[in-house]
């Protein structure tokens, strides 16, 4: 671990150096970035645009992001929805983001579709038509996504605190628009944006992945070698003149929950203070050892709680947020100020600063674990100037010290010097009156300070223990505890980070209305007390190692996972096996644990996508287990008690169908046997069954209505089973059906501009399955959107899908499917998963279950399952307002 004293201060940190980047600029001024990385069949191509929000110039707000969605809207050789259709037809995916100071732009495709992946880039990057009639339909998809973004609580604090602290500069403003200005936008607006800032000069081109270097700057070349070169021209916004002095702003809404945010201006990414007050924000706010996680969280203020330094190019925002129940909100606003005053006051302690560079160099690991990472990595750093200057200002952040942090506490976290946004509901008291009453209160705020921490007691380092090897099965090496309980290993060489897991299948389908709830407080509590050791000592421990114990609790299974660089493996085992098999549910932690599930239950009820889809799960399922919410009901996440929580462990998990499972670099051998070592105390059992539940006969509908500005639906039909061999044929009917180049996006969202967010997804179950369409509207429109969605679905029970949606969507899914395992942590819930529901072969059947799809099959599918009689419909039904100041 780093120290002060520093070992790398003239060079980029060891875990970023990414051995093996070639850099060239073309003669028109691109910078191409070009990585070999073998380690998985696959290939990232990022496309970083120096222009962003900040770009536009003061009359116009939102352009910026209307050109990220024209880009995709068709070339002269390639019509709409085809740049989406043909990247998922060579098994990748695409997509993009506009920020405040750049676009991104990326394809992640098999390496074998590498050559067509960027041509197909290059294509859009110089080619967009940005027709004016698609324009007029994409503004009202861009229109619907504004108003999807006024029904999220967080993103409409987070956005007015930026407001609220700026006068002059455009981060003050609506980044993405809102629908007078939006309208007002012409196809010769968005064209010239174009034409003047996607230039050459402006881009950094990345590639990453299993591809040849001489042979990908080759075709980088022949593809876009011959774009004209030039400068754009800038108009640059102003810049706030003056200090801020405190501020303060109030909104009410049709919300459940109290969001908060507190902001201070600081400086840009290239400022030599950047990297203290990026280590600042992970002191307070990094992981359930940070300050305002125990100041806050651990004492049932606040459901969630973050702090961050935010750098879009000249200018910096350090930011801490937070939800809170609405009643204890105005003491999680004084605790999280009062913290703020510790660290100016007293500064931060060394151990929590270690603690912090561990989770620091972690978290950098983490995300150069596949191509895209990387690739995005390497084009964020290469756009400031060079890409080595991400291992550099890596090493300056593992350089600073305690009294750096509070060097730039004082500095720039001053009291008079603060912004204090408040987003409440409507029944929520009001903080304060005026800005007086605020800086009163806050004045006079106190808290009560954290208590020191302690060492745990010691552990005994485990006897030796072995486990019997039986077989190896599609990559895996299947070991048994004499306990019975099976260990599963997949060795990824030279992977730096190691992914344990203990599971068990069942757990929430197993409870009733009464006990509701009940695996997931369990499985939260359990990582807050053990016999040797408390809430802070488990998450001191396990961010020390830079990881942490999470828990995990689906409708038919629950456990715990930790992933740490290898060399903290032993610990982390340890530390894994005692929060599962010796948890203590003390008073104290499990109250804690129960105000935080009523918070987010509170809170679900704000989310536009999960709650219509909990309103149609349970419209179909009644009492049934699968019907019963997986996150409790306030009656019964009250009536748990710690007696019930320790026996629901022994039975859920302690003699259980559990399954242990690891991944990464290592003797298998030898990691087994830790798994055995520490994995003492579990017993196996089977599996109990699951009874078959009853699909309702007929239309049924769950509606609530909320001041919200748009309407969100989910229509849901009965589906296939895990074992159920239709649940392909289902599989590759929601790939023909949704996402990017899918039936619903193209004609709901292209063609008729309904909505930003539709797609169509299936959910396969032991015992039932269910298949679920989602569309967000104008109020006004659901009947539209409804009828939409079913027009379309009657569609795919009365033809044949063509053979190339077929086989696009066949590619689509293997392609995703490889993709998707550069990732241990996906690697280790993969073979956990075939093993409790399936069997190991599934992994390496999956291509040929894939491929064994057919038109007729996908048909049949639907003809069998989708009833348009038959279906549920869970509707928060919107009346188009939103925020009120």
């Amino acid at each position: 671990m780093r120290r002060a004293s520093g070992r790398y201060p003239d060079s980029a940190h060891p875990l970023t150096s990414l051995a093996g980047v070639e850099r060239r600029t073309l003669a028109n001024g691109l910078r191409v970035l070009v990585r070999r990385d073998a380690s998985a069949p696959v290939a990232a191509i990022v496309t970083y645009v120096n222009a962003g929000y900040f770009d536009e110039t003061d009359d116009v707000v939102g352009i910026a992001h209307v050109l990220e969605h024209m880009y995709f809207k068709g070339t002269p050789t390639r019509g709409v929805g085809e740049i989406a259709r043909q990247t998922k037809a060579v098994g990748g995916y695409l997509n993009a983001a506009t920020i405040y100071d750049h676009t991104l732009y990326y394809a992640v495709v098999p390496s074998s579709g590498f050559e067509a992946a960027l041509g197909i880039q290059a294509d859009a990057y110089r080619n967009s038509l940005i027709d004016s009639h698609e324009l007029s339909k994409e503004l009202e998809v861009i229109i619907q996504e504004a108003k999807r973004k006024a029904d999220s609580p967080s993103a409409v604090a987070i956005e007015t605190l930026y407001e609220l602290m700026h006068d002059q500069h455009r981060i003050r403003r609506w980044r993405i628009g809102r629908e007078e200005g939006l309208r007002t936008l012409t196809s010769d607006a968005v064209r010239g944006f174009y034409k003047n800032f996607y230039r050459p000069s402006t881009t950094v081109l990345v590639v990453v992945g299993d591809v040849n270097a001489a042979d990908a700057f080759r075709e980088v070349e022949k593809q876009y070698g011959d774009i004209p070169s030039g400068e754009p021209a800038r108009v640059p916004g102003d810049s706030e003149q003056s200090a801020s002095g405190f501020r303060y702003r109030e909104l009410t809404g049709d919300i459940a929950q109290t969001q908060f945010a507190f902001g201070w201006r600081t400086v840009a990414l290239s400022h030599a203070d950047t990297p203290a007050l990026e280590m600042l924000s992970a002191v307070l706010g990094a992981g359930r050892a940070s300050r305002l996680y125990r100041a806050t969280r651990e004492r049932k203020l606040v459901s969630s709680v973050a702090a961050y330094n935010y750098t879009p190019r000249e200018l910096g925002v350090f930011a801490v947020q937070a939800e809170s129940p609405p009643e204890v909100a105005g003491a999680a606003i004084e605790a999280v100020w009062d913290q703020l005053k510790r660290i100016r006051d007293e500064g931060a302690r060394d151990d929590e600063v270690d603690r912090a560079r561990v989770i620091t160099e972690s978290r950098w690991l983490r995300r150069l674990e596949d191509m895209e990472g990387q690739a995005n990595h390497l084009a964020e750093w290469e756009s400031l100037g060079r890409w080595e200057l991400g291992g550099e200002f890596l090493d300056k952040m593992l350089n600073v010290r305690a009294r750096d942090l509070k060097e730039v506490a004082r500095k720039y976290l001053q009291e008079d010097q603060a912004s204090l946004l408040l987003y409440r509901p409507k029944s929520a008291p009001v903080f304060a009156a005026d800005l007086a009453a605020v800086r009163a209160r806050l004045t006079q705020a106190g808290a009560e300070p954290l208590a020191p921490s302690v060492a745990p007691v010691r552990t005994v380092k485990p006897a030796p223990a072995k486990a019997t090897f039986e077989r190896e099965e599609a990559g895996v090496r299947v070991y048994r505890l004499a306990s019975g309980v099976p260990v599963l290993v997949r060795h990824r060489p030279d992977s730096p980070i190691t992914y344990v897991g203990a599971f068990a299948l069942g757990g929430a389908c197993e409870e009733s209305d009464a006990t509701a709830g009940r695996t997931l407080l369990m499985a939260r509590t359990a990582v807050k007390g053990t016999a040797t050791r408390d809430a802070v000592q488990i998450a001191e421990a396990g961010e020390s190692m830079g990881g942490s114990v999470s828990a995990t609790v689906g409708s038919e299974m629950l456990g715990w996972s930790i992933s740490v660089p290898a060399k903290y493996l032993s610990g982390a085992v340890e530390l894994l096996a005692d929060v599962a098999q010796r948890p203590t549910f003390k008073h104290e932690a499990l109250e804690t644990e129960r105000a935080v599930a009523l918070a987010d239950l509170a809170a679900l009820r704000d989310d536009m996508y999960r709650y219509p889809a909990r309103l149609a799960v349970r419209a179909a399922f009644g009492s049934h287990p699968y019907g019963v919410p997986t996150m409790g009901t306030e009656a019964s996440l009250k009536a748990l008690s710690r007696t019930r929580l320790d026996e629901w462990h022994r039975d859920a998990f302690l003699t259980a169908p559990t399954v242990l499972a690891v991944v990464g670099d290592g003797d298998p051998d030898e990691l087994a046997a830790l798994m055995a070592a520490n994995f003492r105390a579990l017993r196996f059992r089977g599996a109990r069954a699951v009874p078959t539940p009853m699909w309702p006969e007929g239309l049924s509908q769950s509606v609530e209505r909320r001041e919200k500005a748009q309407s969100a639906l989910v229509l849901s039909w009965p589906g296939p089973t895990r074992s159920d061999a239709q649940r392909f044929d289902v599989a590759m009917l929601s790939s023909i059906a949704s996402g990017l180049g899918g039936r619903f996006f193209e004609e709901l969202r292209d063609k008729q501009s309904l909505c930003y967010t539709v797609h169509a997804s299936g959910s396969d179950r032991r015992a039932a399955g269910t298949f679920s369409a989602y569309i967000a509207t104008s109020p006004e429109k659901e009947d539209v959107a409804r009828n939409g969605l079913l027009t379309e679905m009657a569609k795919l029970r009365e033809s044949l899908v063509t053979d190339v949606e077929l086989k696009r969507a066949q590619e689509y899914a293997i392609g995703v499917n490889a993709i998707r395992r550069q990732s241990g942590g996906a690697v280790l819930g993969e073979i956990a998963d075939a093993w409790m529901f399936g069997a190991l072969r599934e992994i390496v059947d999956y291509e040929r279950c894939v491929r064994a799809v057919t038109a007729e099959g996908i048909r049949a599918a639907a003809q069998r399952w989708f009833d348009p009689e038959r279906r549920v419909e869970g509707i928060v039904r919107g009346a188009g307002k939103g925020a009120q100041t």
